[in-house]
């Protein structure tokens, strides 16, 4: 059985996958296939791909559509033959000793989910390592690693972990199309009591951004807005959302006015249109709900104590303004 599958999930990502590739194929440890998942790209990836890489260890899936982050995950998991998942970003590369060193890490060490720290792709910036955490309406925030603050999840740029563990967690939510589907895997992660880490001195050199693109765009925005609403409904108590959905909407409310202000109608229709989301898949998500209420192990309480105390927004804008 092969050991590691590192799944790669890509769209129009073509001009990353150089670097991206070449960083694999020269790694110490030799011991995974590369399955490489294409959500339709128009680009021609694939063609650039099956001509400059011959390497066995390869195996390229065609989606037959755009199934976003979480769902071509889970498309190059299910046919994965590793024993361990390595997630890993097209827009990225790594060291040759990389693999190895996770791998190491993960095997002397009592960790669920392991991830590397992010460096700068080029190199040429100096970058200070993160711990990420959110606040109870689930927004994230960054720390620096230094700070005495807990992690709540890993970024998704680059996770480690058994597949095991992934099937027996349900993993990356098929119906989170991009953004916060990591998030919602790691609170449910907490709340079965799964511990996870960042692996010290090993990183991940991430451009950021590689198929979305920077910026405020709408379907940033409106994916975001559909997705946080559907993690806070699956992850808390009912009596905690009793407390949480009136101030989350109220939250929305405020930046709906200011997105009118600033004349950036479509940034505030996407807060509508994420209510109306989860309105209309209310039964989907009170069904996933089910499962995660059933088999969670920690109360709200304790799932709160891992959070950042305050609104990470407000700080964002405050950090923004420099005040």
């Amino acid at each position: 059985m092969i050991k590691v599958s590192v799944i790669i999930v890509n769209y129009n990502g073509k001009k990353w996958l150089t670097k991206c590739f070449d960083s694999l194929i020269q790694q110490t440890y030799t011991d995974f296939e590369i399955i490489f998942v294409d959500n339709n790209s128009s680009d021609d990836s694939i063609k650039f791909l099956e001509k400059h890489y011959q390497d066995v260890r390869i195996r390229v899936i065609e989606s037959g559509a755009n199934l976003g982050f979480s769902g071509g995950n889970n498309l190059g998991i299910k046919e994965s033959r590793g024993e361990y998942i390595l997630l890993l970003n097209n827009d990225t590369w790594v060291d040759p000793t990389f693999l190895e060193s996770i791998v190491d890490f993960y095997n002397k060490n009592q960790y669920d989910v392991i991830a590397p720290f992010e460096r700068n792709y080029d190199k040429n910036q100096n970058f200070e390592e993160y711990k990420i955490s959110i606040d109870i309406l689930g927004h994230f925030i960054y720390f620096k690693e230094a700070s005495n603050k807990k992690e709540f999840y890993l970024s998704g740029v680059s996770l480690f972990f058994s597949k095991q563990l992934y099937q027996e967690t349900k993993g990356l939510d098929n119906n989170f199309f991009m953004y916060f589907e990591e998030i919602d895997w790691f609170w449910r992660l907490h709340l079965l009591k799964k511990k996870i880490t960042h692996i010290p001195n090993v990183f991940v050199y991430h451009k950021g951004s590689g198929s979305t693109g920077d910026g405020i765009k709408y379907l940033s925005f409106l994916w975001r807005n559909q997705n946080t609403l559907q993690m806070l409904l699956k992850n808390y108590y009912f009596i905690t959302l009793i407390f949480i959905l009136p101030i989350y909407i109220m939250q929305n409310i405020i930046e709906m006015t200011f997105f009118l202000i600033i004349r950036r109608p479509k940034i505030s229709l996407s807060y509508i249109q994420g209510w109306y989301f989860n309105l209309k898949f209310l039964r989907r998500t009170l069904a996933q709900r089910r499962w995660v209420q059933a088999n969670r192990k920690i109360s709200d309480l304790d799932i709160m104590k891992k959070m950042y105390i305050g609104s990470a927004k407000i700080k964002h804008l405050l950090q923004f303004f420099k005040i």
